[in-house]
């Protein structure tokens, strides 16, 4: 009988697996690393921007640029960007343009969250002054999501919309800014402001490749113990 054929195939089913999986589970605990470094170092970069601007930023690079702009807002349209949870809840992000004292640019400004209403068809009533106001916040540059439904394009004061489509809300805004300013304060009692910049924390990155080196450690232990427990006949004891 050959050395190979003398192998029990129980053996030989786990060493393969092992050969497999050990350098799977790794390569992903590596991968979930990288992810912890760039979520650190995006979040260093992010948190290290000191600036105030008192105008629009030129859009190459303004993301993340914090900007303190005095305006007005124009309250004939209200967009309500939707499918938004906070604490497990729904509700929309409020979106309202601005016009920044001695410009014809027009810019989004992302106000915060509110709750939404229990009936679809109900949307949140919101009255903002008129008066001239100040926006203290970050530029962000809108990143294209699938759709899951249409918008709703009609008239009304109140629209409510699954993204922010810039070129289709430039139709409706000349000139508009292609960049949205989220707010650090709330304006208004009702809104709650706080973004997140990053949707999965370092942390949690380390949490997710600490758990996939155990795996790896526990697969090759146990071949280990099933190489070290077999006896000469290829029984384990």
């Amino acid at each position: 009988m050959s050395k190979a054929q003398g192998v029990p195939l129980s053996k030989l089913l786990i060493g393969t697996l092992a050969l497999l999986f050990i350098p799977l589970l790794t390569g992903l605990g590596l991968w979930q690393l990288e992810r912890a470094e760039e979520k650190r170092q995006l979040l260093n970069q992010w948190n290290s921007v000191p600036e105030v601007l008192n105008e629009l930023p030129r859009p190459e690079g303004a993301n993340g640029l914090r900007v303190s702009l005095s305006g007005r807002f124009n309250t004939d349209v209200i967009y309500l960007l939707d499918n938004r949870t906070r604490n497990g809840r729904s509700g929309y992000e409020v979106i309202m343009p601005f016009i920044p004292e001695g410009s014809s640019v027009t810019a989004l400004v992302n106000l915060g969250w509110i709750a939404a209403s229990s009936y679809r068809e109900e949307l949140p009533q919101i009255a903002f002054p008129i008066e001239v106001r100040r926006v203290t916040g970050r530029v962000v540059t809108p990143k294209r999501v699938m759709q899951l439904s249409p918008d709703y394009w009609g008239l009304d004061e109140a629209v409510r919309i699954q993204q922010l489509d810039m070129l289709r809300l430039a139709e409706r805004h000349p000139g508009l800014y292609p960049a949205v300013i989220r707010s650090d304060t709330a304006l208004l009692p009702e809104l709650t402001v706080g973004w997140q910049v990053v949707n999965i924390t370092p942390d949690r990155h380390l949490g997710y490749a600490v758990q996939w080196f155990g795996l790896a450690i526990v697969l090759l232990s146990g071949c280990v113990w099933l190489a070290l427990h077999q006896d000469k006949g290829g029984t384990y004891g």
